[in-house]
């Protein structure tokens, strides 16, 4: 259902007429795949029923979940059952859950109570930029393709140390990257204890809180499970957008990336065709000494992994792969303290799914940077993307804990 709305969009554009788009009675249902036959089936249904798949199986025998419009469900459900498939209902009517993620009063200034919109992150950049001038150091990458600026911090209270780069919210309906990002960026500056005070003082932090500004403006602002970029990649214009997350330019499309314009995992029309990448990877190559940065972060959600390379391949594994579980281990081990919240780790291929051109992957293949993760927060599934706000200093927590965690694990390794 489509309701349409007056917005006003502040920093970057006059008031424009919008439709947005709702989710009344969508569901999401957790289907096993069981058999080759089943996952072809469920593909070949995609366009048809309209299915959105929030997270995909990872081996036969795994579940993915899988939302769709209320016109469907009886037909998909038939459908699962004459097919036999295993499956559960996770969530009953998705607009509820994205109803409770908006405040009833909205609050501008930067607390984390409730999802912040780009223009309040940007603002609370320029106040801490103002406050801290003596630590932190603005920097923007470029342009995105609908002209907002990509905005990034580097935290650092003394020459010489290394380095930590983290990208947050390249895929635009994770909201809970950037709000555990920001909380974690107000950890280094005002340190509540002595552990994140070391690492906020000896290790340089360069994070960009959203890296995917024009997708995340659109969830805010007209479809709120929107994924990808907003650069058209079909002629016709019924498609639009990369995934961001497949456009680097190491292995780019060798696999778990798809050439349809129209897919959630389209790799673009070539490598580093969206402005997002072409920026960043110049940015890093161009701005930071060669050699500084020890440790790369892409921040997503949902499923709690810590996922290393190889994404393309399950048959190998990269050569630093031991000091890389080993950094990954303490990163976990020390979240899990915090709430007992468990996080998987292991190679993208080996523990999630198979994906090439990706952040990690060029991070170390290309820059030689010996630790690089993609990191996926809460939860495991039950509400995936619709995290209620009260979620949100937890996850922020907990993954506060875990960067020291990760640093004191790299440290043990003559990492950093």
């Amino acid at each position: 259902m489509l309701v349409k709305i007056l917005l006003v969009v502040g920093l970057f554009g006059l008031a424009r007429s919008v439709e947005q788009v709702r989710y009344d009675n969508y569901k999401v249902y957790n289907v096993r795949i069981d058999d080759l036959e089943q996952f072809k089936l469920l593909k070949s249904q995609d366009k048809s029923l309209k299915l959105s798949s929030w997270r995909e199986a990872r081996h036969l025998g795994e579940s993915s979940d899988i939302m769709l419009p209320p016109e469907y469900q009886k037909t998909f459900e038939s459908l699962l059952a004459k097919h036999n498939f295993t499956y559960n209902l996770k969530i009953d009517n998705v607009q509820t859950h994205i109803d409770a993620q908006k405040p009833k009063q909205r609050i501008t200034s930067m607390e984390w109570t409730q999802f912040h919109t780009l223009e309040e992150i940007y603002a609370w950049l320029d106040v801490i930029e103002d406050r801290y001038p003596d630590i932190v150091t603005p920097f923007t990458i470029g342009n995105s393709y609908e002209g907002r600026p990509i905005r990034g911090v580097k935290i650092s209270y003394k020459e010489g140390n290394p380095a930590v780069f983290i990208e947050s919210n390249i895929h635009a309906r994770e909201w809970i990257t950037s709000a555990t990002i920001t909380y974690f960026i107000d950890e280094l500056l005002v340190p509540r204890n002595p552990a994140v005070r070391d690492i906020a003082q000896n290790v340089d932090w360069y994070i960009i809180p959203v890296l995917n500004t024009d997708g995340f403006a659109y969830s805010h602002e007209v479809e709120r499970l929107w994924r990808k970029s907003r650069l058209p990649s079909d002629p016709t214009g019924e498609c639009i957008g990369t995934d961001l997350n497949r456009n680097f330019d190491y292995l780019w499309m060798l696999t778990g990336a798809e050439s349809d314009p129209c897919s959630q995992i389209y790799a673009g029309p070539s490598a580093e065709s969206d402005p997002e990448i072409s920026q960043l990877t110049a940015y890093i190559n161009n701005s930071i000494p060669e050699g500084t940065i020890k440790i790369y972060i892409s921040l997503h959600s949902y499923g709690q992994y810590v996922l290393s390379p190889w994404g393309h391949t399950a048959l190998e594994f990269p050569e630093h792969y031991p000091q890389m579980m080993h950094v990954a281990k303490g990163f976990s081990d020390a979240l899990y303290r915090r709430y007992g919240t468990v996080f998987t780790y292991g190679s993208s291929a080996t523990t999630l799914y198979e994906v090439s051109g990706s952040g990690k992957e060029w991070a170390y293949a290309v820059k030689n940077i010996k630790i690089p993760y993609t990191i996926e927060l809460r939860d495991k599934g039950e509400l995936g993307f619709v995290l209620p706000p009260e979620d949100i200093i937890p996850v922020a927590r907990e993954v506060t804990e875990g960067f020291v965690g990760m640093i004191a694990a790299a440290r043990e390794i003559d990492i950093l």
